[in-house]
């Protein structure tokens, strides 16, 4: 076997699946939570408060989602199936379309999905391979509006490892994307959607 051989068979050996996955650590419910979470008991509000302050635009109602929505003016707007309900009065007002893939990229800018959940202390929305399946809808447009439901809002980070759901690829997203560079400019929208949003339901 020569040297490259070698190399490329530790690499296949090293990315092979386990045959078991590893049990995630024990921690003890509120050994990781913030002090000043003891005195919040209202997850939605809490959440909107700081997924506002980390960029997220919150939406506590499909008519405040639609009016923003139809003064940014969209080219098109990506929503799924399983959305079809919480979005029936956007059709006739934008453009709707109800199928992503990558041929038509440039064309949509506006894509809605569903998120497994939120976490309201950091204010992060929860996307999942099982809840988003179209995650390309969920990176490539530069707007994102996640659909989160109120009762999938958990409390705090602790809170949300705890209930983490057993999916292969699981996204937390915590405002637009952001980079900056050694100047300490920073710079939305490089590495996934540069605005990002939140409808309630």
């Amino acid at each position: 076997m020569t040297a490259r051989e070698t190399i490329f068979a530790a690499i296949k050996s090293a990315l092979a699946p386990l045959p078991e996955r590893e049990p995630r650590p024990a921690v003890a419910h509120g050994v990781a939570d913030a002090q000043w979470l003891a005195d919040e008991t209202d997850h939605v509000a809490l959440f909107v408060q700081r997924a506002t302050a980390v960029g997220t635009k919150c939406f506590r109602s499909s008519s405040d989602c639609l009016a923003w929505l139809f003064e940014q003016q969209p080219a098109r707007v990506f929503i799924p199936d399983e959305l079809r309900d919480v979005t029936a009065k956007f059709e006739g007002i934008v453009e709707v379309v109800r199928s992503y893939s990558r041929d038509h990229v440039d064309e949509i800018d506006t894509a809605f999905t569903p998120a497994a959940g939120a976490i309201a202390e950091s204010g992060t929305i929860i996307l999942t391979d099982e809840s988003t399946p179209d995650r390309l809808a969920a990176l490539a447009p530069w707007t994102h509006i996640a659909v989160v439901r109120k009762d999938t809002i958990h409390r705090s980070v602790a809170d949300a490892l705890a209930a983490m759901p057993d999916d292969p690829n699981i996204i937390w997203v915590t405002g637009p994307s952001k980079t900056a560079d050694v100047e300490g400019i920073l710079i939305q929208g490089v590495h996934g959607p540069g605005v990002q949003g939140c409808l309630l339901i």
